[in-house]
């Protein structure tokens, strides 16, 4: 298998990573991002943590839309302001999520991942004649294939990709 280099995909661009995943962290710095924490981002990447699974006749409803909130709500008001933003400075950009596939932890996470998929594919088309690109990940995985498609997606290698739902096998 050919290894792929990916030092510089990324040069020049400005990060803001929410949530955590030391292997999309790693790849960015490796590709050459500048993460920031505040200001002016170019890509802006929403990792949504993972409620604890629970049936669906057991959720309460404060569980349930705390589960809408962190893996939709949070999700599309962060991406409007960063595409706000992009649009105020004239610039394009590249938007992330990151998070479960829909069949992972019950039927909150089922209902957001796949809104999230739908949101994904909307403002893929609606924000692609701003060069804002929208993509997601949704995965279980959570080591380097994920850092790598990761950083890919959020360099000009994917400039023609958005609206783009993918997920990662994990090799068992």
């Amino acid at each position: 298998m050919t290894r792929v280099e990916m030092s510089g995909w990324l040069a020049g661009k400005r990060a803001r990573i929410e949530g955590d995943s030391p292997a999309i962290i790693a790849a960015f710095q490796a590709a050459g991002a500048t993460l920031v924490s505040d200001g002016d981002h170019d890509i802006w990447v929403h990792i949504a943590p993972p409620p604890a699974t629970k049936l669906a006749q057991d959720l309460t409803h404060a569980e349930w839309r705390a589960s809408l909130d962190a893996g939709l709500d949070r999700r599309f008001l962060g991406a409007k302001d960063f595409a706000e933003a992009c649009r105020a400075r004239g610039q394009g950009g590249a938007v992330l999520f990151i998070g479960a596939p829909e069949q992972a932890l019950g039927a909150d996470q089922a209902a957001a991942a796949g809104a999230l998929g739908n949101l994904t594919k909307t403002f893929g088309v609606e924000w692609a004649r701003d060069g804002i690109r929208v993509n997601s990940i949704l995965t279980r995985e959570t080591g380097d294939t994920l850092g790598k498609l990761a950083a890919y997606l959020a360099s000009d290698y994917a400039a023609y990709v958005t609206g783009a739902v993918m997920g990662i096998t994990l090799d068992d």
